[in-house]
């Protein structure tokens, strides 16, 4: 029996790439509705009702009233055509065709967006008292929960920057993770709203920047860079809203968790002495998905870890399927790339520590 050729293997592990993507992302979704209704509720308690609804808490008032000012459509156009004009002043064809990309995503996401707002049917959370899906068709304001529009359009244009100006690339996710965290805080979205509207963004901003011939690649990394975003803000929002679990079932995460984060390092070390040569890359790959892994189970919560495990699965069958040569790096960027890996892990374990249940509900 003649075994199967690499372009085959390069197809099952891209389809099974996919394939644990999007288990991850329903993992993450199933995760996060849980939050739907204990947050919708602390935002009600905080927000008083005069002509117009207002936030009691300072910080949360500033947030919703300025990422819903950042978030608004005609903004974010703008944003893309002062660049494409920009481009065009100073003759900087990169940028216009970054520009036009954006411009691309955005159409894209608001499609995506208004489809499924009026397939779905969701009421927003100021008109009911229950987290339920009510899935009809409405042309009815109110009726146009889920996604999350703001959301969507703000991470398709943030995911087309990322991609295209790496060095700002946290910024523009930032602000975009700013304007999602607005539209919760506003009353106007449940939190698997803006969920939904970053996957779809994220989604969208890979598919406006990559070559049509490309659609699949593009997809199933739109899909995979989705399920790490949604990983992540479900395991943030379980740590801030629960304490550790104690017990065995709790000692037994705690010792996966120590045990994957130093073999992660310990994989990692040889990266830092060989200065990222040749042949080391996919040994220091496999150890930041260690690493993340190791935290995940610090978590203590088995869904947390599901989504997490299968988001690392979907990242190592793309590493494995596309057998791709490393590029050589400067000694700089890989320093950098190094700073910001210790400095989010650190970060994590601050969390991890200093941050559990700090959330007024679970």
């Amino acid at each position: 029996m003649r075994a199967p050729s690499q372009s085959s293997r390069n197809t099952i592990s891209s389809i099974a790439a996919v394939g644990s993507s999007c288990i991850a992302l329903a993992i993450s979704f199933l995760g996060v509705a849980q939050f739907d209704l204990p947050i919708t509720k602390y935002v009600r308690s905080v927000t008083i009702h005069l002509p117009w609804d207002q936030l009691t808490v300072p910080w949360m008032a500033f947030t919703s009233d300025m990422g819903d000012w950042i978030g608004q459509g005609w903004r974010l156009t703008a944003v893309s055509l002062l660049l494409l004009v920009g481009a065009w002043a100073f003759e900087k064809p990169a940028v216009k065709i970054v520009a036009i990309q954006s411009l691309i995503a955005h159409g894209i996401a608001a499609l995506l967006a208004n489809g499924l707002k009026h397939l779905i049917g969701r009421p927003r959370p100021k008109f009911v008292h229950s987290g339920d899906w009510q899935m009809t068709l409405s042309w009815v304001s109110g009726l146009d929960s889920f996604p999350s529009g703001h959301s969507t359009a703000s991470f398709a244009v943030a995911t087309v920057l990322a991609r295209r100006f790496p060095l700002v690339g946290p910024l523009c996710i930032v602000i975009a993770l700013f304007v999602a965290l607005s539209r919760v805080l506003r009353g106007s979205h449940f939190p698997t709203d803006v969920l939904g509207g970053m996957a779809i963004g994220i989604l969208s901003g890979f598919i406006a920047t990559a070559p049509l011939r490309q659609w699949r690649a593009s997809i199933q990394d739109g899909l995979r860079y989705a399920a790490m975003g949604a990983s992540a803000v479900f395991a943030l929002l379980w740590v801030l809203s629960h304490r550790m679990e104690e017990g065995m079932l709790g000692i037994l995460f705690l010792a996966l968790g120590v045990g994957a984060v130093a073999a992660g390092v310990w994989i990692r070390r040889s990266h830092w002495i060989r200065g990222g040569e040749s042949g080391v890359s996919k040994r220091s790959n496999t150890s930041v998905l260690l690493i993340i892994y190791g935290l995940a189970a610090l978590t203590t919560s088995p869904l947390v870890l599901s989504s997490v495990g299968f988001t690392c699965m979907a990242c190592w069958l793309d590493e494995i399927g596309r057998n791709d040569d490393h590029a050589e790096e400067s000694p700089g960027w890989s320093m950098m790339r190094e700073s910001a890996l210790l400095g989010g892990v650190a970060l994590a374990i601050l969390i991890l520590v200093d941050a559990r249940g700090v959330l007024p509900f679970q």
